[in-house]
């Protein structure tokens, strides 16, 4: 979620580099995200979400607080700082509930030339770890200007 503040506009990322996930993957147009996949057969999502311009500076561990707002019961497994797209970034697994549904969420959020980014993985927990495989090649893939 971002806030508007007066005077500052937020935009996407342009010219970001990234490849699709395949198949079970398919697009998902609309939502919060600049652009999300949906898995066919688990429900799983890998998506990501740019903001530019913003008026404040997030810290890493803010963006990923913000990111893992939705999730009752939040247990972050872990949480580790490493470097992403040449600058420093916090990679993150966590688990939670949304509607009393156990899932699983894993963060990838890092700045660079005046953008925050957020690369996330979601799903059921117990459908979470057989699609990760899809995730860490987005990752691997995944250009910021």
């Amino acid at each position: 979620m971002s806030v508007q503040l007066p005077g500052g506009k937020v935009t996407s990322a342009k010219d970001v580099g990234f490849s699709a996930p395949g198949s079970p993957f398919k697009d998902m147009s609309g939502g919060n995200s600049d652009k999300a996949w949906i898995s066919e057969r688990t429900g799983n999502t890998i998506s990501y979400l740019s903001e530019c311009g913003s008026s404040s500076e997030p810290t890493l561990q803010q963006l990923e607080t913000d990111s893992l707002g939705a999730l009752s019961d939040l247990h972050i497994l872990k949480s580790d700082e490493v470097s992403f797209n040449g600058r420093a970034a916090r990679e993150s697994i966590s688990q939670g509930k949304i509607d009393g549904v156990p899932v699983q969420v894993a963060l990838v959020v890092f700045k660079k030339n005046g953008c925050s980014y957020t690369l996330s993985y979601g799903g059921v927990e117990k459908q979470f770890s057989s699609e990760q495989k899809y995730f860490e090649n987005f990752k691997q893939n995944f250009k910021a200007p």
